[in-house]
């Protein structure tokens, strides 16, 4: 029995997989392959414990195919249940997994309709809010515009209001109403910060730095007697606030400060569109590095070219004289003025024109000369002649200037006389504002919890005298 079991194992292992899926397992019971038990006599008790069978005495060999053997069958039938679950999946555990997917997507399904038929009932109701009859004030903006009387003409004309309104400023008026005089300027002046103004650099010993261009505080001072000067960048506050704390750390140069949502864009660009400073446009000038920034405006500005640094730059003061002498004449529209110079190196221009009418005032005033000497040697008069004595007098533009430049070096000195004293009053002054605004603060939040003050204590009067009683209406 023994031999046919070790055949019947033997012919499993060397079967082939197919075949020994479907063996018979054969256990071979270590009793089977034990002595045999010697049977009980008559009489005698039972053994409390059976005794342990003794090996049977087989070869290594046979030991060795015998376990083999059984551990291939063991494998042969456990494999194909492992194939099978991952074959195909028939247990509880799979059931509930499909149920599951099947759950989630019927929740999938229901959601994307319903965003479907939520987009479609939104896209309805803004499409008919659109084509809406206009009210009164829709009226009076589109009144004049085609398609008014048509669901269509309608939509069109709202759809195309909301897209100008995002590409337009925040604000229709970037600035308040001008001051009364004498504290308004007749003309404004719209300048640029980065490379006209300043200039920044960046290196590995020092970092960023930022430079002020040659002359700038002469520029400024100077033009505000005739300007409201107005810095117009197209970066942000947060950007520039420290830059422009330093240059005008009094708040004496620049009347007005607008930054980025303050542009417009027009083509995919930004742009500076003055027609929304609530300024008179013929006041205007426009002085920016970018025509990309005055492509709205051509005819009010002035285009130089950035400034890189240059520590031996003259461009910006160069535009002193062409800019005062608008302020000094009194140009009543600066587009026709600037349209003159159109195309032009503005400051050489208006250097090489300013030249040559001083040289005619010159060749003026040595004819007349000639004439009034003349006239005095033929009458014998002395005091047309004496007159006339020394150089040509200085234009009007030049003693204008004169005059000008003596009213800035008064604001100079008073400054620097009484500036450090001004500050520390403001400074003081913003730190009262910021107590209170602090109080204030905290006694909203003391009175959500305790309520109202009590009202002031009635005036008492003095003794002998009856108190007031309120009139009744």
């Amino acid at each position: 029995m023994v031999v046919a079991a070790l055949a019947v194992s033997m012919r499993a292992a060397v079967a082939p997989r197919s075949m020994r899926v479907f063996a018979p397992r054969i256990f071979l019971n270590r009793r089977f392959l034990s002595s045999p038990v010697p049977p009980r006599k008559e009489g005698e008790d039972a053994p409390s414990k059976a005794p342990t069978p003794e090996p049977l005495p087989l070869k290594k060999g046979l030991q060795l195919d015998i376990d083999a053997s059984s551990l291939v069958d063991a494998q042969a039938l456990e494999a194909p249940s492992e194939e099978g679950e991952e074959g195909k999946r028939t247990n509880a555990k799979a059931r509930s997994d499909r149920a599951q997917s099947s759950s989630a997507a019927r929740q999938r399904s229901f959601l994307v309709r319903g965003t479907l038929i939520g987009g479609v009932l939104l896209c309805g109701y803004t499409v008919w809010m659109l084509g809406r009859d206009l009210d009164e004030h829709e009226h009076e903006v589109f009144h004049d515009k085609e398609g008014v009387n048509s669901f269509l003409g309608r939509l069109w004309l709202r759809f195309q209001s909301m897209r100008e309104g995002l590409n337009k400023p925040v604000w229709d008026s970037l600035l308040p109403d001008p001051l009364p005089y004498p504290y308004s300027r007749p003309y404004t002046l719209v300048v640029d910060l980065d490379q006209l103004l300043v200039a920044s650099s960046w290196s590995t010993s020092h970092g960023w730095r930022t430079a002020k261009r040659p002359g700038l505080d002469y520029f400024l001072g100077y033009l505000s007697q005739w300007y409201e000067i107005v810095l117009f960048t197209t970066q942000p506050f947060y950007v520039v606030e420290k830059t422009i704390e330093k240059l005008d750390p009094d708040r004496r140069y620049f009347a007005y400060q607008l930054f980025r949502e303050s542009c417009r864009v027009h083509d995919g660009k930004l742009v500076k569109d003055i027609r929304h400073l609530n300024r008179d446009p013929r006041k205007v000038v426009l002085l920016d590095i970018n025509p990309e920034h005055v492509s709205m405006q051509p005819e009010n500005s002035i285009v130089l070219p950035p400034w890189k640094g240059d520590k031996h730059d003259r461009d910006l003061l160069g535009l002193v004289p062409f800019l005062d002498a608008i302020g000094i004449y009194g140009v009543d529209d600066v587009r026709n003025t600037l349209q003159a110079y159109q195309g032009l190196h503005i400051p050489s221009a208006y250097a090489e024109s300013e030249a040559r009418l001083k040289a005619r005032h010159e060749e003026e005033w040595r004819a007349k000369k000639e004439r009034l000497g003349g006239l005095s040697s033929v009458f014998g008069g002395v005091t047309s002649g004496q007159s006339m004595k020394g150089g040509p007098p200085p234009m009007f533009v030049e003693q204008e200037r004169i005059r000008f430049q003596q009213g800035y070096l008064e604001d100079q000195k008073f400054w620097r006389e009484n500036g450090e004293a001004l500050r520390q009053q403001m400074k003081e002054e913003q730190e009262k504002q910021l107590r209170e605004m602090k109080m204030n603060a905290w006694e909203g939040v003391t009175r959500m919890f305790t309520g109202a003050p009590p009202p002031p204590p009635a005036h008492e009067p003095p003794p002998g005298e009856a108190p007031a009683t309120p009139s009744t209406a």
